[in-house]
């Protein structure tokens, strides 16, 4: 007689225990990405508080309809003051630290570029290379005092602030190009082959034009 084989049915487990934890773990993320969220709103909050005490980037549109950045034309007076201040009494002020040329040339060269960026030509016009030049030329001619180069130097530098502002004027339909066309001259003035010190009027006059020029683009 045969013998009949009896196996136990295997039972299958519940897939509930499966679909509460999985659940659980969707509302516990949940739980954590709200957090966060709520936690990214309060640091942006306190981020707008603590902006108040920045100078705002306003924007408004002239009769022309063209946008004027605020902010760059409150830095470009500032420059310009500053510039105005370090040349108002050129007299005996070129050493042989030529730390006034130093730092006329700098200012010069703040107020220039503030002016670039508020035509909206220093991009097209690479004026921040022209200006990053001109401070690391008028840096050089600090360093020894007793180098005969310093004059091809400040030539250089004003040269490339006559650019900078030659830019600018086209932008502006010619802007005060007569001023800037005598400052190009007051330039190409300086000799490279003689001592700034004893080429100083060349110098000054640079400077001094330079002074209508901005005061003619404000």
């Amino acid at each position: 007689m045969a013998e009949i084989r009896i196996e136990e049915k295997k039972t299958t487990g519940s897939i509930w225990p499966w679909i509460i934890g999985l659940l659980l773990l969707g509302l516990i993320i949940w739980g954590v990405s709200e957090a966060f969220d709520e936690s990214d709103e309060v640091v942006t909050e306190e981020v707008m508080e603590n902006d108040e005490g920045v100078a705002p980037v306003a924007q408004g549109v002239d009769e022309n309809n063209n946008y004027n950045d605020y902010e760059v034309n409150s830095d470009y007076a500032s420059a310009k003051e500053a510039y105005l201040a370090t040349t108002a009494n050129m007299e005996g002020e070129m050493g042989l630290d030529h730390d006034f040329s130093h730092q006329a040339l700098t200012e010069l060269a703040n107020a220039a570029s503030a002016l670039a960026v508020s035509a909206g030509v220093d991009d097209a016009a690479n004026t921040d290379g022209k200006a990053q030049r001109v401070k690391r030329l008028a840096e050089e001619i600090t360093r020894d005092p007793m180098a005969g180069d310093h004059a091809d130097k400040i030539k250089m530098a004003s040269m490339l602030i006559v650019e900078m502002l030659e830019d600018v004027s086209q932008a502006k339909n010619n802007q005060a190009s007569d001023a800037i066309s005598k400052l190009r001259q007051e330039a190409q003035a300086m000799t490279a082959e003689t001592l700034t010190l004893n080429q100083k009027e060349n110098v000054r006059s640079f400077f001094s034009q330079a002074r209508t020029v901005l005061n003619e683009m404000s």
